[in-house]
């Protein structure tokens, strides 16, 4: 019996052991995907998409091709998979920008601050490597089905986290669908654009002007509108 308890507890010991080392080779496997990721965005945002190749994302990842091949065994399983990871840094990105905005100030003064928010996501890498997928996309039909179902499902967890954050917009029916989208086209149209000449001070006068567009929309129908302090200069 004793003999037989032993061998019992060895083979429970060889077991766990087996999944600790199985554990950690999917760990292992976690973070070498995400690296191979992390360099393709890298690739994207410094060379562009059209001269990113997976010898070059394999490179950047210090990867051999091998291990690439076993992860991704095509480049447009790469880039689909990028663009997912991507989509949702970009998610986590805009989620950070708009996270110190308190519900406890008035609508107007949040719509302003969700503005600077959003300029600041606009301002980064991660959106200059987003924007360099969309004009890529518009040559490559393969690219274009992979960005419009991700940016679909951007576009979703950021109406719901703008909804959280500005509950006052329900009650204002399709408005608040006008005013998200009159601040995503034109400020994006900013961060795209080339400006170079007093290029602060010029986004920050559009974002103030957007600010009143904003304050516009809210209050249309209010004797004090932000139109009426505009019609007089």
């Amino acid at each position: 019996m004793a003999k037989q308890g032993k061998t019992i507890k060895a083979a429970k010991s060889s077991d766990k052991k087996a999944r600790d080392q199985s554990g950690w080779q999917a760990q292992k496997s976690a973070i070498m995907r995400n690296n191979i990721l992390d360099a393709a965005i890298d690739c994207f945002i410094n060379i562009g998409y059209a001269s990113t190749t997976t010898a070059k994302i394999a490179e950047k990842a210090k990867v051999s091709r091998g291990a690439m091949l076993h992860h991704f065994p095509s480049k447009a399983e790469l880039t689909q998979a990028a663009v997912e990871y991507l989509n949702d840094k970009l998610v986590a990105l805009y989620s950070e920008s708009i996270d110190d905005i308190t519900h406890d100030l008035p609508v107007d003064e949040r719509n302003r601050l969700g503005l600077k928010g959003y300029w600041q996501y606009l301002s980064s890498d991660l959106f200059t490597a987003y924007h360099e997928l969309c004009v890529a996309g518009r040559t490559d039909p393969e690219l274009q089905l992979i960005l419009e179902a991700t940016i679909e499902r951007f576009d979703h967890k950021v109406a719901l986290a703008n909804a959280e954050l500005f509950p006052e917009w329900a009650g204002r029916g399709e408005l608040f669908g006008l005013a998200m989208d009159i601040s995503k086209f034109l400020m994006e149209g900013m961060a795209v654009s080339q400006i170079i000449s007093h290029r602060e001070q010029r986004v920050n006068r559009m974002i103030d002007y957007l600010g009143d567009r904003l304050e516009e929309i809210f209050h249309a129908g209010d004797e004090d509108a932000a139109i009426h302090r505009h019609s007089s200069k």
